[in-house]
């Protein structure tokens, strides 16, 4: 299991499940793919073309609400929800500021080219310089929640072997019974049918246990 740690604001307080996982995962993917799209159509619009203009706005936008997504979280959505991606955010790489900034130098480009201000070459300079940094945390944000997604699996796994240790140990305690049961019929007198029935019973139990340790420990 993750470490705990305190409620925070905006933070789920346990790790989502795989499902949930999986989509995040994706998620952090596609916004390197919109990073580099972004770049792209910026580029064309400051070359004039002015249907890349709306499609840069519209990236930006999608690009915005997946960030917020990953960061803040909304329904279904669980922010940063442990300490090793709060870490990957506002530690020292700082992905969160970053990943704003270049969202926010790509704002203001966009708002000077609407107001028909030329795209200056050492404005796209530094937007293609800034993305190609930002590329680098994007696929450290996807491989810090491919990570979780580790985490999580090993943690279900140590689950299901430690479910399987456990109901083994019960089987062969019940088995014991069973068989202790099974010598004291004979000398139960009128009440032996009685014992033979819970000794059915029993061994029905503990083959049953048995089944489900099985099953536990296959589980993968």
């Amino acid at each position: 299991m993750l470490p705990p740690h305190p409620p925070v604001a905006g933070f789920a307080v346990t790790p989502p499940d795989a499902d949930v996982l999986s989509r995040l995962i994706n998620l952090s993917g596609r916004q390197r793919m919109l990073s580099q799209r972004l770049t792209l159509f910026v580029v064309l619009a400051g070359q004039g073309q002015a249907e890349a203009l709306l499609v840069a706005e519209e990236v930006l936008q999608q690009l915005r609400s997946s960030h917020r997504r990953l960061v803040e979280g909304e329904e279904g959505w669980p922010g940063l929800f442990s300490e090793h991606l709060r870490q990957v955010f506002d530690g020292p790489t700082q992905a969160r500021q970053r990943i704003q900034a270049f969202m926010g130098l790509a704002e203001q480009i966009l708002s000077s080219l609407r107001q028909g201000v030329p795209l200056a070459p050492a404005v796209q300079s530094g937007l293609v310089e800034s993305a190609t940094a930002v590329l680098s945390l994007f696929n450290l944000v996807t491989q810090a929640f491919e990570q979780e997604a580790q985490n999580l699996a090993r943690s279900q796994q140590q689950q299901r072997d430690q479910m399987g240790t456990t109901l083994r140990a019960l089987a062969h305690e019940a088995r014991q019974i069973l068989y202790d049961t099974r010598a004291a019929v004979d000398e139960a007198g009128p009440c032996a049918e009685t014992l033979r029935g819970l000794s059915g019973r029993m061994g029905g139990l503990t083959d049953g246990m048995d089944r489900l340790a099985r099953a536990a420990s296959s589980l993968g």
